[in-house]
């Protein structure tokens, strides 16, 4: 009697697993198809751009069904065409409005640097116009010149950084070669500075991607430097003048290219980079506050010495403090709050998401 119970217990389980596959089957399948049919309609309404984004999330959430092969299909059908709305589509943009929004900020800039120099009169009217001509050309030239383009938020900041770095090189610089520190030659000096940075770093990301926490800790590499240098410069007898600020000028350099040469080495996120910097922060402030303490009792040259210290101090701090932090690419798969992940054991498949868990066996959804 036990066995007979026993026999019927399995047979009722079994009975019940293969019900609930085929119920994990069909409703995958039917979600597949309601997608699908989605896409089919866009295409036809001429909504190309969005029906390849519904043919790329039948492909990715349901890749066992027949309709991922049908999406298949129709999206290498859609890239024949090669409109541009799928060009776009297919390349990544992430980055393209931080480089428009830097493009017509820096082009106001611009405009009111060729107003100055073109304008000796210090006319409000003639910097306006500078202005007025500046800002729109800048949004235009950048919308036109990264349209199709590649251009990741990695590739962004570094164009971006770029610009910013050449324009106070390219002002230092003119400042230690024209000995009257003549206007014009200074705005001169910071406009080629900062198109030279740009145009160099543009050329560049047609070969490389940085993240962004390689452009972040580029960027603290160059302003340390900048802050190091100045104050070792002081500890060491530089008077203010050329030659503190040529000092200077190296030093940033130094410490950005240290870091650029650092980068591939090493995978840092942009989270450990500002944690290390604020180490940094932190440990000149610490440092700040005995220099204040100790008042008349310490000289100047001591007090630079030890906020040079203590900023060195809180960077290496900070650099073994935060080495747990997860590389770029973990994080990036942590962060996808939409895409499934999917585990296949043959003949199992277990498909996590953060709105459900589904199995072969199971369908679950909280």
């Amino acid at each position: 009697m036990i066995h007979k119970h026993s026999r019927i217990a399995l047979i009722t389980v079994l009975v019940c697993t293969l019900l609930s596959q085929s119920t994990a089957i069909f409703a995958e399948s039917s979600e597949a198809a309601q997608l699908y049919e989605t896409a089919f309609r866009l295409i036809v309404e001429g909504d190309y751009g969005e029906a390849y984004d519904r043919l790329n999330e039948v492909i990715d959430r349901y890749p066992d069904t027949v309709y991922a092969r049908f999406a298949e299909n129709r999206r290498q059908q859609l890239e024949q065409l090669n409109l541009p709305s799928i060009r776009r589509k297919k390349i990544d943009q992430s980055g393209r409005v931080g480089t428009v929004v830097f493009s017509t900020l820096y082009s106001t800039w611009l405009g009111i640097g060729t107003a100055r120099l073109i304008d000796e009169t210090d006319n409000a009217k003639t910097i306006a116009g500078g202005m007025m001509i500046g800002a729109p050309t800048g949004l235009l030239a950048s919308l036109i010149a990264t349209r199709n383009a590649k251009l990741t938020r990695g590739q962004s900041a570094l164009i971006n950084s770029s610009g910013s770095w050449g324009t106070w090189q390219g002002f230092g610089w003119a400042i230690l070669i024209d000995e009257d520190d003549g206007e014009k030659p200074l705005i001169g000096g910071a406009m080629i500075g900062g198109l030279s940075g740009i145009l160099a770093t543009a050329a560049l990301t047609r070969r490389i991607d940085p993240s962004l926490g390689d452009i972040g800790i580029i960027n603290y590499g160059a302003l340390w430097g900048t802050w190091l240098s100045m104050t070792a410069g002081r500890v060491g007898g530089l008077a203010d003048g050329d030659e503190l600020l040529a000092w200077t000028l190296i030093g940033g350099n130094i410490g950005l290219a240290a870091m650029a040469l650092l980068t591939p080495k090493i995978d840092i996120t942009l989270a450990r980079a500002n944690w290390i910097n604020l180490g940094g922060v932190i440990g000149t402030i610490v440092a700040s506050g005995m220099v204040v303490i100790a008042d008349a009792n310490m000289s100047e040259e001591a007090g630079l010495t030890l906020l040079i210290v203590g900023g060195i101090a809180g960077l290496i701090t900070g650099t073994y403090t935060t080495h747990h932090l997860p590389p770029p690419e973990a994080r990036e798969r942590l962060s996808r709050r939409n895409d499934w992940t999917t585990w296949k054991l043959r003949p199992h498949q277990l498909q996590l998401r953060p709105d459900g868990v589904r199995a072969n066996l199971l369908s679950v959804r909280f």
